[in-house]
Parts: C-alpha cells; structure tokens; sequence
C-alpha cells in the first residue's frame, strides 16, 4: 500500500537487451561484455549474467509461470486507491498519513469469497480480506506529525464492499475491494479485499548482492525498440544502457549503472530510467529482473 511500499512497489518504469539466433536455442546475450575485476568490488561482473541465466531457466514450468498464466497476479499485491479530494498540502492527506483516523462505522464480515473476473471472460474466487486490518493499518502511525497544526482529524463514517479495475498478469481485471468513506469527503478511500497468489518474495536484488556498477530494475514498460526500466541505484549513480538476457520464453533485464553517485544521496527516492534494446519484439515473453519477479504487465485487456 502507499505509505510502507518503498513505493516497492509500485513505480513501474522498464528495461531489456539480448538477441538468440534464428534456429539456435541457446540464448546468445547481445550485448553483454566482460569488464576487469576490481579489486573493492565483491562481485564479478560475469556473475550478474549467470544470475540472469539462472532465472531465465527456472521459469518455465514453475510454480509462479503458472499463476503469472493462469492465476491472479497482480501488479501491486495489496493496492490502494486514494480519494482525490487528497492534495499534497492538505490537511486530510496528512491526517490520512499519520494515522489520525476515527472509526465511526460497522465493520463489515469478511467471511466467504470475492470474485476476480479477467478480461477473457473467466473468474477466480478468492478468500476476502479482513477489513479490520486495514484499519489497523491506517492507524498504527499515528502521532507522527511535524509539519502541520495536527488538529485535523478524519472519520470514517462506512465501510462497504465494492470492485474496482486494476492491472494484472492477464490483463485489467475487475476486483473485489474495502472502500472506506470518510465525513466530508467526496470520494472514499479503497483497498484490495484479496490477496495475490503471487509467491511472497523479495521485489528486486539488493545492490549489496551484486557487482559494482549494477543495480536491478523495479519496473518496465515498452518503448520504440525496446524497453524502458526503472532503476533505484543505492548510490543513486546515473543509469547506463542496460542488457537483456533472452530466451524463448522470457527476457531477463540487467541494470547497469555509471558508477558511484552523490556524496548525499536517499536511494529511496531517486529514480533512474534505462534504455534496454531488443533484438525483436517482446511478444508473448514474459520480462523478469534478476530476483525472478515480472516487471512489465500487459496494459491492454
């Protein structure tokens, strides 16, 4: 959700690069080159393309290209739609920020399933949601603020069940959500009621976990002759071109950056956009980072 994703979530951007020769099976990186080893450095560079070897080959047949197929998996696991009566200077939002949120409402059972319906026509039941966590979750931070007088309060005055649209594996699907109405504003605020069957793991390879100079990428989208990544160097270092493990059935992105960044520097926020070619188009391939974990997600239905 907003606040506690890293924005792990959420932000999106792309990369790619790699060529296989028509008739050869063997993936052939197309522009993966060999660079001296530093001696600070704990990593071999080589050791970035073995780890995209590696997870280009554990992808067929797993148990995550099944869900990514055939199950929901979407691209937020838990995603939040906020109300756009929220604005960056006002008081709601901050309020709505550091928790200083009043239950004046009925808590709705959460017993039974909701219904996720694809663009094809079929549906998958899931277990809903427990509404109660999610206030638990909106109120866990509270007392926090620094900016403002602090006095503004919001009251949650309902909370119903609903659908809304969002971005999957297969395609805009409709789901089950929590919406949350609060006194005086026009729009409420609204969760997934479902959870992801996407298996629970790290979003991306930490930068410590690789050589100097790479960093993976959190997101992708496709571009004219190719893809475009989005990068959070930890040294917040500027993005070189990137490269692309390719084989038939998926791309695997590897992000390179130009080497050590500022002095001052908050990795958190710093976002960084690469330029990953591609010998032919994506197609049906599915486009993976180096921690195995789909970053482009198909934007028509």
């Amino acid at each position: 959700m907003l606040r506690r994703l890293s924005t792990a979530a959420l932000l999106l951007a792309v990369l790619s690069v790699l060529a296989t020769v028509p008739g050869d099976s063997s993936p052939a990186p197309a522009n993966a080159r060999a660079e001296p080893e530093r001696a600070d450095a704990p990593h071999r560079p080589d050791e970035a393309l073995e780890r995209a070897r590696r997870v280009a080959a554990a992808w067929p047949g797993s148990e995550t290209q099944r869900i990514w197929r055939t199950g929901y998996y979407p691209r937020l696991n838990r995603q939040d739609w906020l109300p756009k009566d929220f604005t960056p200077n006002s008081g709601t939002f901050a309020a709505f920020l550091d928790g200083r949120i009043d239950l004046a409402a009925d808590l709705p059972p959460f017993a039974g399933s909701g219904t996720v319906s694809f663009p094809d026509g079929t549906s998958t039941a899931l277990p809903l949601t427990d509404p109660r966590s999610t206030y638990q979750w909106l109120t866990q931070y509270s007392d926090t603020c620094r900016t403002e007088p602090c006095d503004t309060r919001l009251t949650i005055t309902a909370v119903r069940p609903a659908v809304r649209s969002q971005i999957t594996s297969r395609g805009t699907a409709t789901v089950p959500v929590w919406e949350f109405a609060f006194a005086g504003l026009d729009e409420p605020y609204a969760v997934t009621a479902v959870e992801s069957q996407a298996p629970q793991t790290s979003y991306y390879v930490e930068d410590k976990d690789l050589p100097a100079g790479f960093t993976d990428v959190q997101g992708a989208s496709e571009v004219p002759a190719g893809l475009l990544g989005s990068l959070f160097p930890d040294d917040c270092a500027e993005a070189a071109a990137g490269e692309v493990f390719e084989t038939a059935d998926v791309l695997v992105l590897i992000g390179r950056t130009t080497g050590l960044g500022p002095v001052e520097c908050d990795s958190g926020v710093t976002l960084r956009r690469a330029h990953f070619g591609l010998a032919r188009p994506v197609g049906t391939r599915v486009v993976l980072n180096l921690a195995g974990i789909p970053v482009l997600y198909p934007t028509k239905d």
